[in-house]
């Protein structure tokens, strides 16, 4: 895991600047001569900015205003920021595929010690930036048995319950175009009831019970209750009054089509496996780096949220693995919340996740 604190000491542009650079109160040796001037002429602009957003007076008020003296104000930025990793690990499975396994994959295969998440290098792609990466732990590869088909490979299709055909949907199972059952079979006395709701010889939400012969398959003999092959089947004649224009084309008088799903087999291949009846187990690993920002103006005149946008100059900075607190700032302030940020990202990541890098920034 890797941790940064950042502590940065930084003397922030003053909002107000006059033409002259000045000391600043913290340390009376120390001029900044790189400062942008900031004098009457930027004022009155920055005015007039104002005036344009907000209204809160007419541009011949800003124009008429005269400036008697102009005072710098200068705030400290403190940031310190740890750059933390953690881990986590799930077990995961996928197909076995063996076309595309290399040697070193399969000799893999079945190892047995007990491993760490930590026994293995991972580094961030970028430091002081939040990212997850997500990888297979190495040695933990095991080929093992699909236990979802029994290693057959397929499994029977849901859908039509391994039969291989389903209800037909361009006559809504009634074997006529028209897609309306004829009335013979209500009325003729061999065919009896249309019995809907005979879930036993059809399946769940069908609203077609069927007749199936020589088992699973889209057998010739195989149709539902209640079409013109159902008449047929008991009568040795169609119905009366229809012929083969009347027949709905797609499942000719059946009202049962081939089901899509399994392509009228019956079974489809099994998902857990891929059809090939063996699947890998391996752990996967999840590296979270993530990195913790805490930050302290000193206190100022100007609202903190125009220091948010304000450039400084950069005073002090240092990035290492493990960094202790700023204690010899002129300014205690600055002392007082180094010590407070450090011991809350150390809290943090006590037996939580480890460090990879500290960088402290004062401006």
């Amino acid at each position: 895991m890797f941790s940064k604190y950042t502590d940065r000491k930084s003397e922030l542009v003053p909002f107000l600047n006059d033409s002259k650079p000045r000391a600043t109160a913290t340390s009376k040796m120390h001029y900044f001569d790189d400062i942008i001037p900031f004098g009457e002429f930027e004022c009155r602009e920055a005015l007039e900015r104002e005036v344009k957003r907000h209204r809160y007076w007419k541009n011949k008020t800003v124009r008429k205003m005269n400036f008697d003296r102009i005072e710098t104000s200068t705030s400290i930025q403190y940031i310190l920021e740890s750059f933390t990793e953690a881990r986590s690990t799930s077990e995961a499975n996928e197909a076995a595929n063996f076309a595309t396994m290399s040697e070193a994959s399969c000799s893999l295969s079945g190892g047995g010690g007990a491993l760490s998440p930590w026994d293995f290098e991972v580094l961030p792609n970028q430091l002081f930036v939040d990212q997850v990466r997500v990888f297979e732990m190495p040695g933990s590869s095991q080929i093992n048995p699909c236990s979802a088909c029994n290693s057959e490979g397929t499994i029977h299709c849901f859908h039509c319950r391994g039969y291989g055909t389903d209800k037909c949907s361009f006559c809504r199972g009634t074997g006529m175009k028209s897609g309306v059952a004829h009335p013979a079979v209500y009325t003729h006395p061999m065919i009896a009831t249309f019995p809907h709701a005979d879930l036993s010889r059809g399946y769940a939400s069908s609203s077609t019970a069927m007749v199936r012969h020589g088992g699973s398959g889209s057998g010739g003999n195989t149709y539902g209750i209640g079409t013109p092959m159902h008449f047929m089947s008991k009568t040795g004649v169609p119905p009366p009054g229809i012929g083969t224009h009347d027949l709905c084309y797609m499942c000719h008088g059946r009202g049962i089509k081939e089901c899509h799903h399994c392509k009228g087999g019956g079974k489809k291949p099994c998902t857990s496996c891929s059809g090939t009846g063996s699947v890998r187990n391996y752990t996967r690993i999840k590296v979270y780096f993530k990195n913790e920002k805490s930050e302290h103006y000193t206190e100022c005149e100007i609202p903190e949220k125009l220091l948010f946008q304000a450039e400084g100059k950069r005073i002090f900075e240092e990035e290492q693995e493990y960094i202790i607190p700023i204690s010899k700032y002129p300014q205690e302030d600055v002392n007082n919340m180094s010590k407070l940020f450090c011991a809350q990202h150390l809290q943090k990541c006590m037996g939580v996740c480890r460090v990879i890098r500290v960088t402290i920034n004062n401006q």
